[in-house]
């Protein structure tokens, strides 16, 4: 959420550059000028607000590991919620690794085997695929390695140790966050400079750590699955970064970023059995080109030497990752695809029998699919959302999130103590204890979300509140029975309530009104 605030932020900033510079000034203009300027103040506001909770955060847990009585509480609630968000964790990639092994046992011990059962003369059967002609038989001990190298590529970046791995790097890199989000804000009068809450501090000084992290993830993902369309999305996000970065009133690069598109898009769309040797005469084209653009932006005065930094970085990640397709830049997974297609389209010798039936590419297309999907989704939350929430628990949001849950719970179990008699503590339950507790399950829910400090507080708020009417609405119930003595009489009592609220008012005076006509007419 912080990210997406932060990137609209820069692109109204962006927007309103560039309308400035723009010759024509009619109403609509000066009036969309006045609205994006009002929005990016709203967002500004957003962003700084944010910090508070870096600041909470940075504090409490200053105060708590300074005294060696609280020390402990401040570690072990960052290790509670470390442990909920591994979990969270572990089970998407637990998921992923299931779809895998039903597609590798499926391939292994039915189709491959399958295949190395035919005759000699039927292994020796020529099959053209995209392009590439092999034998029958040497196509099966191909689909034989990539079904290997698939369990392999995901044990090596995604088992348990893999990410274990991970987890001590990041660990290592956030070493010293949590100071430097404190003397960011603690020293040189930091609270009071406005530079520093236009960004989220926890995540604008985890940044670095981030990408590094993230680009070990991504090859990682990329040994069991890389489409064209995955690469193509990698080289969007890095042009988008570019065009972000851009001046509004660089004419020769927002050309660049049209042209780059237009040929980025022909890339993409490459097709056929001659697809291999077009995307590789398109890469060396589209290399060309962002050499040239390298050595334009090197030269331009518009931008300091940071600025150019950061656009020529994001233009050779565009570069690497065109470069890439000349090899076999596929994953283990489109290669059993691609040459499970390829055998669809082909017949065992005379008999006119697929090698690979209609029926058997579906379910292998279903389940690859499904393995995509999950490993996308893991690793982006773990690139992402599970990332972030290291950081916040590294800067201290644990001990002050416990914190702002137990004040609460501490008011709901003195509440139930004061009663005097049951009937009042029973009441305190539902009143007080039931929607406290409530809140607390919907927090920690929210956290093996990976929700973010400030989102988890507003959903497991809400969800408080809307326990508090339940509560409410049962004490109420539990009274009306205790009165009656009879909890059919309460139900009844409600149902009619129920009906009778849901009745018009206006119901009753037309009643009266045609009663009256009636009458007239009886006259």
């Amino acid at each position: 959420m912080q990210k997406k605030i932060s990137k609209l932020a820069e692109k109204l900033a962006k927007d309103i550059q560039e309308a400035n510079t723009t010759q024509t000034k009619d109403l609509m203009t000066r009036c969309t000028i006045v609205c994006k300027k009002g929005m990016k103040k709203a967002l500004d506001f957003l962003q700084a607000t944010s910090n508070t909770n870096a600041i909470k955060d940075g504090a409490v847990d200053t105060v708590l590991r300074s005294n060696k009585v609280t020390k402990p509480f401040a570690e072990n609630s960052k290790g509670m919620f470390q442990k909920v968000v591994n979990k969270t964790l572990g089970k998407k990639y637990r998921k992923v690794q299931v779809d895998i092994d039903d597609l590798t046992s499926t391939l292994k011990h039915y189709k491959i085997s399958d295949l190395r059962q035919l005759d000699d003369s039927q292994k020796l059967q020529k099959i053209t695929i995209k392009g590439v002609t092999k034998t029958l038989g040497e196509w099966t001990d191909d689909l034989a390695r990539y079904t290997k190298d698939l369990g392999t590529s995901f044990d090596e970046g995604f088992s348990r140790d893999a990410i274990v791995g991970r987890n001590k790097k990041r660990s290592k890199l956030l070493s010293g966050l949590s100071d430097k989000v404190k003397d960011r804000f603690f020293k040189d009068k930091g609270l009071f400079k406005a530079e520093n809450y236009k960004t989220y501090a926890t995540e604008e000084l985890s940044k670095e750590a981030q990408d590094e992290l993230r680009d070990n993830i991504i090859a990682s993902r990329k040994k069991v699955t890389n489409n064209i369309q995955s690469i193509h999305d990698s080289i969007r996000t890095n042009l988008n970064s570019f065009s972000e970065g851009i001046k509004a009133d660089d004419d020769t690069a927002i050309k660049t970023i049209k042209e780059l598109k237009q040929k980025l898009e022909t890339f993409k769309n490459c097709s056929g059995a001659n697809e291999a040797s077009t995307r590789a005469e398109l890469s060396d084209d589209i290399a060309k080109f962002i050499d040239d653009a390298l050595s334009t932006i090197a030269k331009n005065d518009k931008y300091s030497q940071e600025e150019k930094v950061n656009l020529m970085e994001q233009l050779f990640s565009i570069k690497t990752s065109v470069l890439s397709t000349k090899g076999s830049s596929k994953g283990a997974l489109e290669e059993i695809k691609t040459i499970l297609k390829g055998l669809n389209e082909a017949t065992i010798g005379d008999s006119g029998k697929k090698v690979v039936t209609d029926s058997e590419l579906k379910q292998f297309s279903k389940l690859s699919d499904k393995i995509r999907n999950g490993i996308t989704k893991a690793t982006e939350l773990e690139a992402g959302e599970y990332f972030l929430k290291q950081a916040e628990l590294e800067v201290g949001s644990a001990a002050n999130d416990v914190i702002s849950i137990l004040f609460p719970v501490g008011a709901g179990a003195y509440a139930i103590a004061k009663g005097d008699d049951k009937d009042e503590r029973v009441s305190a339950v539902l009143t007080t204890c039931i929607p406290l507790v409530g809140t607390f399950a919907t927090f920690v829910y929210g956290t093996a979300k990976m929700f973010s400090g400030a989102k988890n507080l507003i959903f497991s708020g809400i969800s408080g509140l809307v326990l508090g009417k339940l509560g409410n609405y049962c004490d109420k119930l539990y009274k009306e029975y205790k009165s009656s003595g009879s909890v059919v009489q309460v139900a009844k009592d409600e149902y009619d309530k129920f009906w009778t609220e849901l009745t018009p008012k206006y119901a009753e005076p037309l009643k009266q009104e045609e009663t009256q006509e009636e009458k007239k007419e009886n006259k």
